[in-house]
């Protein structure tokens, strides 16, 4: 290799890995908050949020109109109750899922912490949501794996909770 090629190969090695960090989200426990400070979409039980502002309108588009041939954006957040979250994360992480990873939180007024996470689950062990139902790729993949997303809404089957048992379980501590 030439010494002029060397800092062109530089450059494009950076490059690639700029690409992939940018189109990646891996979510943190300070990301998930207060429901009542994300946006919720109307008519529908489920909250989200986007830092931002132009991605987050985007993502309520698509679930203000069923819009289900499209695809959240990376850095999706999906709620319907403080326990539990699905995020879109993009970058090649969980290409049979859709690129979502599905999360177990425990809240409390002083704030999130993660006790589940598609990540870090254990092989023979999938993450379980508040009902018992599975959370992962094995449970959601052959749902999602398709041109567009599925979310908490399309729950395959329903949830087996009423209006009023959603708005009794959606009290979340950390909000003032």
């Amino acid at each position: 290799m030439t010494t002029r090629a060397r800092p062109w190969l530089a450059i494009g090695f950076a490059l690639a890995l700029a690409g992939h960090a940018r189109g990646e989200f891996v979510a943190r426990a300070r990301d998930f908050q207060c429901l009542d400070e994300f946006t919720p979409v109307p008519g529908k039980s489920l909250r989200i949020f986007h830092r931002n502002p132009k991605k987050l309108a985007r993502a309520v588009r698509i679930a203000e109109l069923d819009l289900r041939r499209r695809r959240y954006p990376v850095g999706t957040i999906i709620q319907v109750f403080p326990f539990e979250a699905m995020v879109k994360r993009g970058g090649g992480f969980n290409p049979d899922g859709g690129g979502w990873e599905f999360f177990n939180l425990k809240v409390s007024a002083r704030g999130t912490r993660i006790t589940g996470r598609t990540q870090n689950e254990q092989p023979g062990k999938p993450l379980r949501n508040l009902f018992g139902r599975c959370e992962d790729v094995r449970c959601h993949g052959a749902l999602q794996a398709k041109p567009f997303d599925r979310v908490c809404e399309d729950h395959i089957p329903p949830l087996p909770l009423t209006e009023d048992e959603i708005r009794a379980l959606s009290f979340d501590p950390r909000c003032p």
